[in-house]
């Protein structure tokens, strides 16, 4: 039997059916629990110079840290800097070793005026050639001297650090303040001390760099990893003994990886050794520190 149905009546029924669906949907999504976030192994990169860029691609690498002096040239005048040298290739992620050891950070030779013109210099640069971090180690530049006190040259540091960081923020630089073992310097030899000192520095542009070479030279625990983790914006890597590329002394850092992966840390790790054969380490030295990621991630 033909029913004589108004198209007006079709089209409220269609309407409700098409709202009774999305209610559907909806109440459906909102019942469903979330779905956990899995984390994802950091890019792995290396501490090398761009004329190893080359090289450092082939090993598998995904970025490169060179260093201030080398790429960003603060003891060269603007007229003597080219921007364009040094484009192309790996991305750059930072540039480390941000003072000179002449340049003293903290006691009676530190000159904060003299450090944040050459500040200015590393950072207006940086923003040039878009290298969006600078790593602070410059162990022998912040090192205290000899029968300074100690919390007065960690007073100043803070002091320091917030105006770099002030000024850093100028260019849209980070800052990550590096934990060196007590071989290299006698001011923040830990991530858990650096950890500190941002607090106190209190900027979103300072962080740390947390170097788990520097970690096991200390013996410092992987779950200050955990207690830094809003701070962290990179990390480093290398064996302990004498501080070789992954794989030479079969260092095993998976306690230390698995915290990465626990604080979801999204920042990058890059091996910071030394080499006796660049070209020929650097492949081995990547796949043994992806291999151990792979493990940790999978």
């Amino acid at each position: 039997m033909y029913l004589n149905i108004n198209p007006t009546t079709i089209m409220i029924h269609n309407y409700f059916l098409m709202v009774t669906c999305w209610l559907g949907i909806i109440v459906t999504m909102q019942g469903r629990a979330p779905r956990p976030c899995t984390p994802m192994p950091p890019s792995i990169g290396v501490c090398a110079s761009t004329d190893q860029m080359s090289d450092a691609g082939d090993a598998g690498f995904d970025f490169i840290i060179p260093s201030v002096a080398a790429y960003l040239k603060p003891a060269l005048g603007d007229s003597e800097f080219s921007f364009d040298e040094g484009k192309g290739g790996m991305p750059i992620l930072a540039c480390n070793s941000f003072f000179p050891a002449q340049m003293k950070c903290v006691g009676p030779e530190a000159n904060v005026d003299s450090l944040l013109a050459y500040a200015r210099t590393v950072f207006s640069r940086a923003e040039r050639r878009k290298v969006s971090l600078i790593i602070f180690g410059s162990g022998a530049a912040r090192k205290i001297p000899e029968g300074y006190d100690k919390a007065l040259a960690t007073g100043e540091f803070v002091g320091l650090c917030i105006k770099l960081a002030e000024l850093a923020a100028v260019y849209d630089v980070k800052i990550a303040l590096e934990n060196l073992n007590k071989e290299e310097t006698n001011l923040v030899n830990t991530v858990d001390e650096a950890r500190v000192i941002c607090e106190k520095v209190n900027m979103p542009n300072f962080g740390i760099n947390a170097d788990i070479y520097h970690m096991l030279k200390e013996h410092e625990p992987a779950h200050h990893l955990s207690a830094a983790s809003k701070h962290i914006f990179n990390c480093e890597i290398a064996e302990p003994q004498n501080r070789t590329p992954p794989g030479v002394e079969g260092t095993d850092f998976s306690i230390y990886l698995r915290m990465l992966k626990e604080i979801n840390y999204k920042g990058g790790i890059a091996v910071e050794a030394r080499w006796s054969d660049f070209p020929n380490q650097a492949p081995a030295a990547y796949q043994t520190l992806k291999s151990q990621l792979d493990a940790v991630y999978q």
